[in-house]
């Protein structure tokens, strides 16, 4: 059984002039969205033992704030093809590097996380900003669920989700 924890970045900074997309930072509120639900993640009865995120700077700082609330030192996989990925991506890139963590966190933008929840719960859940789900995967390693991503619909279960706000 594999745990996935689906994680909006928090609130980021509009994109300016002089501020790409890519690099925009989170807000103050964006800072403490998330952690209220880094806290939230660090009650979890299963702790994610590694967090992978998009390269934007808005995720990677989400990814580090919840990091730093996790009782273990926990490993970040950084990964530029999650900057506004679809689904496939983010299944992609727990097949690739995922093992042997049964519980793991994708940090990334909407609309490929919704989608993303889409895809495995046959749920539509909104996540707005720090918004957090859970779900439930019933295999045994991460290659097994998803180095065939068209056949990964509907294969988790919904478990919950957590809005920071």
């Amino acid at each position: 059984m594999k745990t996935l924890y689906v994680l909006r970045h928090g609130q980021a900074a509009p994109e300016s002039a002089s501020t790409s997309d890519h690099a925009r930072e989170l807000t103050p509120r964006g800072v403490a969205e998330v952690q209220v639900t880094a806290k939230y993640v660090s009650e979890r009865a299963r702790l994610p033992t590694l967090v992978v995120s998009s390269s934007a700077a808005r995720a990677r700082q989400t990814a580090e704030l919840c990091l730093v609330t996790l009782p273990k030192p926990t490993p970040l996989l950084v990964r530029e093809d999650l900057y506004l990925a679809e689904p496939n991506t983010y299944l992609d890139a727990l097949a690739a590097g995922a093992d042997p963590h049964t519980a793991v966190m994708v940090v990334g933008h909407n609309p490929g996380l919704e989608a993303l929840v889409h895809l495995l719960t046959e749920r539509s859940e909104h996540l707005a900003t720090a918004s957090l789900v859970e779900i439930e995967l019933p295999r045994a390693d991460w290659q097994d669920i998803f180095g065939h991503s068209a056949d990964a619909g509907g294969l988790g279960r919904f478990v919950g989700a957590f809005r920071a706000r």
